[in-house]
């Protein structure tokens, strides 16, 4: 379903972040147009010499990040260029960056540079840590801003109980992106309603903060009894809240949060051990929680007869929750992973590619899942569709070197 059909985004941003962000609103219905330097192209799409600028040949990852959007490649150094821009920018809605103030001043394209040609566009600008501050005109990466500095990789330390900091990278990326596009369509409904076309903002650092806000607002309010975000011993835990080793050295998670009577006696049935409802260390809730120990003991030893396989069948229809431990080459098999159809396949020149949809559907789609462009694949077809160029002037800004 494209609910946002008609509406127009320039999407001029490199690497993951934004980008991403313009990915979720071409799923949306949003015809996005991601621009990149035409000496100089987004270099996700080369990442590590993995892809290349021959069609198809795109790493895998650029891929998953500008699916559906068209491509075109402007010199934004060349004055020409520029203009060519600013046309685009007259018929756009939303005009989506990642670059910092002064090259956002310097190539022409600054909030205020573009409100003088289109005062309705609603401008989005990505950024490490925010626009405001002392460090608004450093960069910023997911690997870097959001996972260190927004202390994720700190509480990831704690909750493990290790005490070096691991590496990470493209999990901020996403979730940012999905904000910051949920950001925009509130900007472009409030447009919509009132007329009035703001100033987008977000950030890695913010998203992390809203990301760890338990941790981060527990720590600050309990103290050192703070419980969020913090290593607890499986021994300490509660067997309604622990993970289980199967037969065949796989895990699965038990999660039955208050420990319902319903939900314990239904599991105690797929599990053909009845004996423990009867027994009287686990006749109620508090009686489970005050002998956990030994509750989590039995399931060790029941869980630990079958594989992850056969206990995925017998809890099919579980009335508690559980999850098995998956791994990432099991994701796109998963039955409801298949059956909301969240992760589809495109295919880039003959090869096949898994594609992870948003997380957001209407009418219970997801979106087309369209494939991502080629380098300066649509640009002479975008400027003669929304600039009004003809081919004489799109030959002349070709040999100014203002497009490739």
């Amino acid at each position: 379903m494209n609910m946002l059909e008609g509406v127009r985004v320039l999407d001029l941003t490199m690497w993951a972040f934004c980008p991403s962000a313009g990915a979720v609103l071409a799923e949306w219905g949003a015809d996005v147009i991601h621009i990149e330097n035409a000496k100089s192209p987004d270099p996700l799409r080369t990442l590590g010499g993995a892809g290349t600028l021959e069609p198809g040949g795109a790493h895998w990852m650029f891929n998953h990040y500008n699916r559906g959007k068209r491509a075109i490649a402007l010199d934004l150094a060349n004055e020409q260029a520029r203009e060519a821009l600013y046309a685009l920018v007259r018929e756009a809605d939303v005009f989506l960056t990642s670059f910092l103030p002064k090259t956002r001043q310097k190539l022409g394209f600054d909030v205020d540079q573009l409100r003088a040609i289109n005062p309705n566009i609603i401008y989005a600008k990505g950024t490490g840590a925010g626009p405001l501050g002392p460090e608004n005109h450093r960069g910023g990466y997911d690997g870097a801003t959001w996972w260190h500095r927004g202390s994720l990789a700190s509480t990831v330390m704690n909750v493990t109980n290790t005490t070096t900091p691991s590496g990470m990278i493209g999990h901020g990326d996403g979730m940012s992106g999905l904000v910051f596009a949920g950001g925009i369509a509130a900007a472009l409904f409030k447009r919509e309603r009132t007329g009035e076309a703001v100033v987008v903002d977000s950030s890695l650092l913010g998203t992390a903060a809203w990301f760890n806000a338990p941790a981060i607002i527990g720590k600050a309010v309990d103290g050192p009894n703070a419980t969020m975000g913090q290593y607890f011993p499986r021994e300490m835990g509660q067997w309604s809240g622990a993970t289980y080793r199967t037969a065949d050295d796989r895990y699965l998670g038990l999660l039955h949060l208050g420990d319902h009577q319903a939900e314990f006696v239904n599991l105690c049935e797929n599990l053909e051990r009845l004996d423990l409802v009867d027994d009287p260390r686990f006749a109620s809730p508090m009686d489970r929680m005050t002998n956990s120990s030994a509750l989590m003991s039995i399931m060790d030893e029941i869980f630990a007869t079958r594989p992850l396989a056969d206990w995925k069948q017998i809890l099919l229809t579980s009335k508690g929750v559980w999850a098995p431990v998956q791994t990432v080459e099991e994701m796109p098999s998963d039955t409801q992973i298949q059956a909301n159809r969240m992760i589809r396949t495109a295919t880039y020149a003959g090869r096949e590619q898994p594609i992870v949809m948003p997380p957001v559907m209407f009418n219970e789609d997801s979106g087309p899942c369209n494939p991502a462009p080629d380098f300066n694949q649509h640009t002479d077809e975008v400027l003669r569709e929304i600039a009004g160029f003809d081919e004489a002037r799109i030959a002349e800004l070709r040999a100014a070197g203002a497009i490739v």
